[in-house]
Formats: structure tokens, C-alpha cells, sequence
């Protein structure tokens, strides 16, 4: 398990979250009978509660992957511009489940780049990988393997 440190959008969630919930504290608290704290001391009490459910919430990621982990992303490429989603889904249907193709295109063109990722289960993407690495596909030898992570232009 991978340990990351906050990133700038979850600091700035963290903080508004924290500021709402310390506004909602301020007002809160009074009726949950403790009317004789100080009205100092209750806004630190609320903007620690907040700040502790805040730094929580910013820790538990946002967006959920719902690809399970036997799930893996294939790369596909040196396609021909003409091969669609649904030929690459057909290609490799018989190797297994296929949760998902992505046929890459250029924004401003709409055009396919000539590369496609499918998000398939780990057991039939070795076997497409072995089977399908330099064979033919519309006229074009495909390139066929795991994807990795794209490095960061920097």
C-alpha cells in the first residue's frame, strides 16, 4: 500500500470542508448544552472537531475506482486509423472479460491516434498479450502490452 501526501485540491477541500463544519459547530454546540463554554472557546472546539473530519475526509480518496484489481489496462498500438472500439473489443473478447475500450483521439481533430487501451481481467490479458503482440490487424502489425503510468511532463 502506497502512502501519498495530500495534494493541493484535497488541502483546499479539507479547508473548506473544515470551514463549513466549523460554522455548523458554532451553531450547533449551543444546543447540545454546553452554553457555558466561552464563545472563543467554542469556535476553537469547532474548528478542531472540523479540522480533525476535514483532514479525514481528505485522506479517503474522491474518486473511486471501480475497475477491481484483477482488472488491468492493456495497451494497443500502432492501430489503423480505421479500427474502432468495437473491432478491438471483438479482437479480444475471446481472451476474456472486457470491462472497457478506449480508442485515443486528438482533440482538436477528433481523429484516432492509432493507439487504444482495454481494461480487461489479468488472467485474459496475459493471454492476449502473448497471443496478440506483432500480429496483424488491419493491415498493421499492433504492438500489445501492459500499460504503464504516463510519466509527468515537467
Amino acid at each position: 500500500m502506497k502512502i501519498a501526501l495530500p495534494t493541493f485540491n484535497n488541502i483546499i477541500k479539507a479547508f473548506i470542508i473544515a470551514s463549513i463544519l466549523s460554522v455548523i459547530g458554532y451553531f450547533l454546540f449551543p444546543y447540545l448544552s454546553l452554553n457555558e463554554l466561552a464563545s472563543a472557546r467554542l469556535v476553537a472546539y469547532s474548528v478542531l472537531v472540523s479540522a480533525f473530519i476535514a483532514a479525514v475526509l481528505a485522506v479517503i480518496p474522491m474518486e473511486f475506482n471501480l475497475i477491481s484489481s484483477n482488472q488491468v489496462s492493456v495497451f494497443i498500438g500502432n492501430l489503423a486509423f480505421k479500427a474502432s472500439a468495437n473491432d478491438i473489443r471483438d479482437l479480444f473478447a475471446e481472451y476474456g472479460d472486457i470491462q472497457s475500450v478506449r480508442v485515443m483521439t486528438d482533440r482538436a481533430t477528433r481523429r484516432p491516434k492509432g493507439f487504444a487501451f482495454v481494461e480487461m481481467d489479468k488472467k485474459g490479458a496475459k493471454a492476449a498479450i502473448a497471443d496478440l503482440d506483432g500480429s496483424e490487424f488491419f493491415g498493421r502489425d499492433i504492438k500489445v502490452n501492459f500499460a504503464t503510468r504516463r510519466k509527468n511532463a515537467a
